[in-house]
Parts: structure tokens; sequence; C-alpha cells
């Protein structure tokens, strides 16, 4: 019985500093994933382009700024990626250290939703493994005099989920866009949802935002990290 070959890593690139940021980093992640390479190239209407590409991609590879190089593509391109595709999305951005992969850290910041953190989890341990580099859960909650919730429940849940995984964990007590730009020593961060913490993440990250998505076979899964990463490798 053959492996099934992955699903193919879809790149829209150009000649401008961000499409060929997204170009090598695609490219280096396909060949490190042994993954199909797709590159489409810029057109009018990159959505209608990319939305079809993304239901039979494993990701979808994009720069977060237009052919211009001024215009911040978050809502004619991002956004409408992040919200609606059908697979996992990385948004290049960032600094030159975390594009080159200098920091061997992968951070995964935590919005406190259960389904979207265990997704998010589950796709930072596989990166980790993939890429063998350290792994960091950050959770971003300002101190207030009044609340309701439990601001250590979500790290307390991650370290359960990762359970018998090498991680440090840190809880930062202070919002998530300051928390994005202070723990800045990592070359990729993952998330999961459309809330204000992916948005943060989206303007405010020092390196690559990987925003995930649930495939058919993410959904009702057992939240475990062992479930996850024999998961991974069966695809």
């Amino acid at each position: 019985m053959t492996d099934r070959i992955p699903a193919p890593v879809v790149v829209t690139g150009d000649h401008f500093p961000w499409g060929e940021a997204a170009l090598r980093w695609a490219t280096e992640y396909a060949m490190a994933t042994r993954s199909p390479l797709a590159v489409r190239p810029p057109t009018s209407d990159p959505i209608r382009d990319l939305m079809p590409a993304g239901s039979r991609a494993g990701l979808l590879v994009v720069g977060y700024r237009g052919a211009n190089g001024t215009a911040f593509g978050l809502g004619r391109l991002v956004q409408p990626l992040v919200e609606h595709a059908a697979c996992d999305v990385v948004v290049i951005r960032g600094k030159a250290e975390a594009l080159r992969r200098a920091h061997r850290r992968v951070t995964v910041l935590l919005s406190g939703d259960v389904a979207d953190d265990d997704l998010a989890l589950a796709r930072a341990v596989a990166y980790a493994e993939q890429q063998h580099v350290a792994l960091r859960v950050l959770h971003a909650t300002p101190s207030l005099p009044v609340r309701t919730d439990d601001p250590v429940w979500p790290v307390t849940h991650a370290d359960d989920v990762l359970r018998g995984t090498h991680h440090t964990s840190v809880l930062a007590r202070m919002h998530p866009h300051e928390a994005i730009t202070r723990y800045a020593d990592t070359d990729l961060l993952v998330l999961a949802g459309c809330g204000p913490v992916t948005r943060a993440a989206l303007h405010h990250a020092p390196c690559p935002v990987l925003v995930a998505h649930r495939y058919p076979v993410d959904i009702a899964r057992p939240c475990s990290a062992e479930h996850d990463r024999a998961a991974h490798a069966e695809r």
C-alpha cells in the first residue's frame, strides 16, 4: 500500500517583495512536508481564483501586501481568504528573521474558544514536529478589576491537551496585540477562528500567521495531541 500524496500547497506570488516572500516560504514548506507546490500567478480577481483552489489544497499561502507594496491587503484579499477558505491559510508578513525561520519556534496564540484552540494546537504540534522547532503556547488576557471568566483556564486546557508534548506556556497579562509584539521571537503564529485575536495577529504579527480551518476529518475529532499527530501522519 502506497502513502497518500499530501494535498498541494497553493501560493499566489509575483515579483514584488511580499509575493516573492510568499513563494519562498511556500516552496520551503512544500519541500519540508513533501507536498506538491502549485503556484498561481496574480490575477485581477484573486479571491475568485484562490477560493476554488483552496477546496483542493492543504494550505494557501499569500503575502499580506498587494502589488503596489503599500496598501495592506487585509480587506481586499487576506480577510476573505481567512474567513472563507476551505483549508488553512498562511499570511506572509513580519521581520526578516522570522521569514528565514531563524527563531526555531512556533507559537500558538489561544483565543479562549475550546474548539478553535484545540484546532490551532493540533496544527502547531504538526508544524513543530515537521520542522523540528520549539513549541510555545501563548494566551494574552489583560488584568481586569472584575471578570467572570478564568483567565488561566485556556492555558491549563492547552497543557492538558499537550501532555506528553514538549512545550512552554505563557500567560501574558496584556492585550493580544501587545503580546504578539512582545513575544516576537517566533517564526510562525498559529491560531484558529476569525475573531478579534485573529484580526490582531493579521495586523501586528512580526512573523507569518497560520489561520487553521477545519477539514472534514477535523470535525468531531477527539481533542488530544496524540490523536492529532496520528491523523496528520495518515494524510
